[in-house]
């Protein structure tokens, strides 16, 4: 069974939730972890679930379970706050998988989160060319049609495999309106670039002010929440 955690119960302004779920190159763990630092995004609730890999992580000398956090930020820019998950690992079955994304939005639901959105990546093949970084989908037309005014390129056919697909999609059979935004790249543990192309979309789409030249400076090795085992996950896009 799940366990779930309450570290606080803050009083949120219609939210909207922003996963960055592990998978291919890490591109949106990154991105989120980034956003978590430059919106100073406060904990307040932890997540372990049976349904995550059978994994433990060593950390000063200590050893804990696998867990997904949220956290919620105010940006100034926004009439809204904004909770921010994210996790460890994602669930390591198809059933974990649904069971663990309802889990998810049972919670946020509480808060009355109004949309859904997540960020992963979209593996180029090697041929492959596309017109824009960052490209994506939505649950419903209006959504995305801002999705395109943000710059992102509509994806038309494949699958966007795992939580980072169908928690915005099981949102929209909840009535939440949900989108996924995927940045390109060949692959890899890290790649800050294709991260920080999803928070720029994220920024547009949003209307909020998303600094990402820090991002782009760092030293991928100096990432210390970074465990190599997540990439070992699924790609988050298979077209």
């Amino acid at each position: 069974m799940s366990r779930i955690e309450y570290l606080r119960k803050p009083r949120l302004k219609s939210p909207y939730l922003i996963a960055g779920l592990p998978g291919i190159a890490n591109v949106g763990k990154l991105a989120v972890e980034f956003l978590l630092r430059q919106l100073r995004a406060r904990k307040f609730i932890e997540l372990q679930s049976e349904y995550l890999p059978e994994w433990a992580i060593p950390e000063y000398g200590g050893i804990r379970p696998l867990k997904l956090e949220f956290y919620y930020a105010k940006p100034a820019d926004l009439n809204r706050h904004l909770i921010l998950l994210s996790a460890d690992a994602q669930a390591a079955s198809p059933e974990g998988q649904y069971i663990l994304t309802g889990e998810i939005l049972d919670i946020v639901q509480e808060f009355g989160v109004s949309l859904v959105g997540t960020m992963a990546a979209y593996v180029l093949a090697p041929d492959e060319t596309r017109k824009k970084p960052v490209v994506g989908a939505a649950t419903s037309k209006s959504l995305a049609k801002k999705l395109e005014q943000s710059g992102v390129e509509l994806l038309n056919g494949g699958v966007i495999v795992g939580m980072n697909g169908i928690l915005p999609a099981l949102a929209s059979l909840r009535g939440i309106d949900g989108f996924c935004l995927l940045g390109t790249t060949g692959g890899g543990i890290l790649d800050p670039p294709a991260s920080a192309n999803v928070l720029n979309a994220l920024s547009n789409l949003l209307g909020i002010t998303i600094n990402t030249t820090e991002l782009l400076e760092e030293n991928p090795e100096s990432l210390q929440f970074f465990s190599e085992s997540a990439s070992e996950e699924r790609p988050t896009y298979i077209g």
